[in-house]
């Protein structure tokens, strides 16, 4: 399971105080686009960004208000910024939110690097096989699921769902969150349940429930040493 930490910057002072040496236990660095205040802004840190982190995986991230992000964009905007990032930087991820852009989605059929998402900050939805099935069927580098739980049962259902799929199609990389204090579980169990990523924060939390990347560390270390013994 890789470790995932986001970033934020707003500005390029932002970036210049980013420490890459806070990274170096860091697998995959997501640059949570949509923090900055417009397009504009976006395209002016990018350059920034991917000099800092050179030689680093890095995921585009441009979380829109349709799936609880900070940025409101209609399809063609959304989508130009995707693709001028990717025709300048190619980073080796670039999320696409499916269901808030199903219309836009024939233009990214090009990108060999999406990850495909979902997010439901409201419940873990009665379909969400159908979802896993849906997003499966098209093949992309990644299926991401975050959803919040309302009970425990929604928790384990995430997780029999995730190594469900992952049995299925073991080419198929997975990342499923259960979000919140209830769904923290899923979050430290993707070695078990075959989610392949796991989220954590270096200081503030881009998402409800993620910890830091400290705990989080001492966590999968110790489990790992036990696996050792």
């Amino acid at each position: 399971m890789k470790l995932v930490v986001p970033i934020m910057p707003t500005s390029l002072e932002d970036v210049q105080a980013l420490d890459t040496d806070r990274f170096d236990s860091v697998d995959i660095i997501e640059w949570r686009a949509d923090y900055s205040p417009k397009k504009e802004d976006i395209i002016a840190l990018a350059p920034a960004i991917f000099e800092k982190f050179a030689g680093r995986e890095i995921i585009f991230t441009l979380r829109t208000t349709r799936q609880g992000g900070k940025m409101e964009l209609s399809g063609p905007e959304y989508v130009s910024i995707l693709r001028e990032i990717q025709a300048l930087y190619q980073p080796e991820y670039i999320d696409f939110e499916f269901y808030a852009y199903r219309e836009e989605f024939e233009q990214v059929l090009d990108f060999s690097n999406l990850v495909l998402t979902y997010h439901n900050h409201e419940e873990t939805p009665d379909n969400l096989m159908e979802i896993l099935s849906e997003l499966t069927a098209l093949n992309p580098r990644i299926v991401k699921v975050a959803v919040r739980p309302r009970h425990e049962q929604d928790v384990l259902d995430l997780m029999n769902y995730t190594r469900g799929f992952k049995t299925l199609n073991p080419e198929q990389d997975y990342v499923t969150i259960s979000t919140g204090k209830l769904g923290l579980w899923t979050r430290l169990t993707g070695d078990l349940t075959g989610s392949a990523w796991t989220f954590a924060a270096l200081e503030t939390p881009s998402a409800s429930g993620q910890l830091s990347l400290h705990k989080t560390r001492q966590i999968l270390e110790a489990v790992h040493d036990v696996d050792s013994e």
